[in-house]
């Protein structure tokens, strides 16, 4: 009689899920591409009636508008972000934004929009942003897995390129079409979409850290995250170098690119030329990081990539012709792609949930109220020290960003790596 040793079955090793696969961080891809398609259809629109009814100076003030609540109110939104449920604040800010649009438009159709209208709407707006942004940073991790971040960044990467490059043409045909009630209204689904994917999805937030914050007083929070930023052995340094690659690009970016254009006698078509080199590379960069992962030494690939950028930067006022320039802002879109997917999963991987809203309120404020300093301070560079000196002092800056690698933290960080079970 032969005998039958049973064996143990071999487990099944489970794949770990890919980000394109997680339905609940897909749902709010969806609503927030939507929503910034809508942005960008309104402020097309606003740009073109602010045109149409005062001048371009008058355009650029009501555009402004929106910028300065926001950076004025963004530190403070972090802790507010950090102190109650991300969602819930996300799901208030869209659909007051929503109600606004749809009023506004109600009172565009009925009589032409002046300047205060479109400035009250602007000024609404950037008070929201201060609030919505952070929140938004900080929900997106709670719906991945660590390994997941790098692949959600990838996404959320390409649906921006993919809303910027739909939604501004959009935004022009609409408003020369149909007219600034219309892409109100089109703003205004936008919005009721980014709610309807909002509502009822579920995240892994920290609702005990919450309630511990709300407890301190609101600027022993606001203390509390700006020290806990200066101590942290990867983000401390993590946000000097964002500063610096920031104020190193932003400046020859937008306003560089249109007076290198106009001294150079390239002229309207060699700005359009210039940006649009940056915007095919940032896009061939998108899709470049879809498939590569950068695992570990991320702090020594933004350092490099940075100073890289630095040097194409500063290249494009050393260009003989048009067509070395443009091909030098394309390399310029291409790091600044491969740049941003390992800066998110830096942010992602390694800010404690209960920091997650301050923390992104303080680099929105690096990256966004920068902006207006570099460009101003650009247009002087160039006016006093030449279009070249201008270009390579701004190359240079990024390229101090390699000191950042003095810091052990920010050398070795290293991406979440996949987990099986």
């Amino acid at each position: 009689m032969t005998a039958v040793i049973a064996t143990p079955a071999t487990p099944a090793v489970s794949r770990p899920i890919p980000a394109v696969r997680n339905t609940r961080y897909l749902r709010l891809l969806g609503g927030a591409t939507l929503s910034a398609l809508g942005d960008q259809v309104w402020y097309v629109a606003l740009s073109y009636a602010a045109v149409r009814s005062a001048s371009p100076a008058a355009a650029g003030l009501v555009l402004s508008v929106s910028a300065i609540p926001r950076l004025l109110l963004v530190l403070f939104g972090g802790v507010i972000v950090d102190r109650f449920d991300a969602r819930k604040l996300m799901i208030g800010s869209d659909a007051l934004r929503m109600a606004v649009c749809l009023g506004a438009a109600s009172f565009a159709a009925v009589a032409s929009p002046g300047l205060g209208l479109l400035a009250a709407v602007a000024v609404v707006f950037g008070i929201v942003d201060a609030l919505f942004m952070p929140a938004s940073t900080a929900l997106r991790p709670r719906l991945l897995e660590p390994h997941q971040y790098s692949g959600g960044a990838v996404l959320w990467t390409l649906s921006g390129r993919l809303a910027l490059t739909v939604g501004a043409p959009l935004g022009g045909v609409v408003a020369a079409s149909a007219g600034l009630a219309a892409a109100l209204v089109v703003d205004a689904v936008s919005f009721a979409v980014s709610v309807a994917s909002l509502v009822g999805l579920r995240s892994g937030e920290a609702a005990t850290e919450a309630r511990a914050t709300r407890k301190e007083p609101f600027g022993r929070s606001f203390v509390a995250g700006l020290g806990y930023l200066r101590r942290h052995a990867v983000l401390g340094p993590f946000v000097i170098w964002l500063a610096l690659t920031n104020i190193g690009m932003v400046g020859p970016l937008n306003v560089g690119a249109a007076l290198l254009a106009t001294r150079r006698g390239w002229g309207a078509p060699g700005i359009g030329l210039l940006l649009t080199g940056f915007g095919v590379g940032a896009a061939v960069g998108a899709v470049v990081m879809a498939k590569v992962r950068v695992r570990g030494g991320l702090g020594v690939w933004l350092a490099w990539a940075g100073a890289a950028q630095g040097a194409a930067g500063a290249a494009m006022a050393l260009a003989p012709a048009l067509g070395v320039a443009v091909a030098a802002a394309a390399v310029v879109g291409v790091l600044s792609s491969a740049m941003g997917v390992p800066t998110t999963v830096i942010m992602q991987a390694e800010c404690d949930d209960a920091f997650r809203g301050r923390v992104g309120s303080v680099t929105t404020l690096i990256t966004l109220g920068i902006v207006p300093l570099t460009m101003g301070l650009m247009g002087l560079m160039v006016g006093a020290l030449g279009l070249r000196a201008a270009f390579g002092i701004s190359g240079a800056v990024e390229v101090l960003g390699l000191a950042c690698l003095l810091s052990r933290g920010f050398r070795t960080v290293r991406a979440p790596q996949t987990s099986r079970s």
